[in-house]
């Protein structure tokens, strides 16, 4: 889950079953083989970035807190670990949450590789719920 691909039926599901949301690789895990760059290419992300006098990384990181997720970050980078970290004291307005709600959404990943005739998941239909 990330601003690029919010995942909203699969939240409210989970909202409506108790079940608390933990999100790896928040960023888009940009340079992954199975990661994109639609996060932290995101003029929106960045507009909003700029207005704030934060990085991209910090929106997307806000955002995703302010949805109640738990995030799991990962960074080598010391400056980029305390950057992380720097989420807290400021908030994201109304109009910036309708911004980021407009964002053109897009998987991480196509599915293909959790599909098998003989598996659990048999189609991409099973797999996705057809939010986008």
């Amino acid at each position: 889950m990330n601003p690029a691909w919010q995942q909203g039926k699969l939240r409210e599901f989970c909202k409506a079953n108790g079940i608390i949301v933990s999100i790896y690789s928040p960023l888009g895990a940009a340079g992954a083989l199975w990661g994109t760059k639609n996060v932290l290419e995101s003029k929106v992300l960045k507009e909003i970035a700029e207005s704030k006098g934060k990085s991209v990384a910090q929106v997307a990181l806000r955002w995703a807190y302010e949805q109640g997720v738990v995030i799991v970050t990962k960074s080598f980078n010391k400056g980029r670990l305390q950057q992380n970290l720097d989420i807290f004291d400021w908030k994201l307005s109304d109009e910036d949450n309708k911004k980021i709600a407009a964002i053109p959404q897009a998987r991480a990943s196509d599915g293909n590789g959790y599909i098998s005739e003989t598996g659990h998941i048999k189609s991409l239909e099973e797999l996705w719920d057809g939010e986008i």
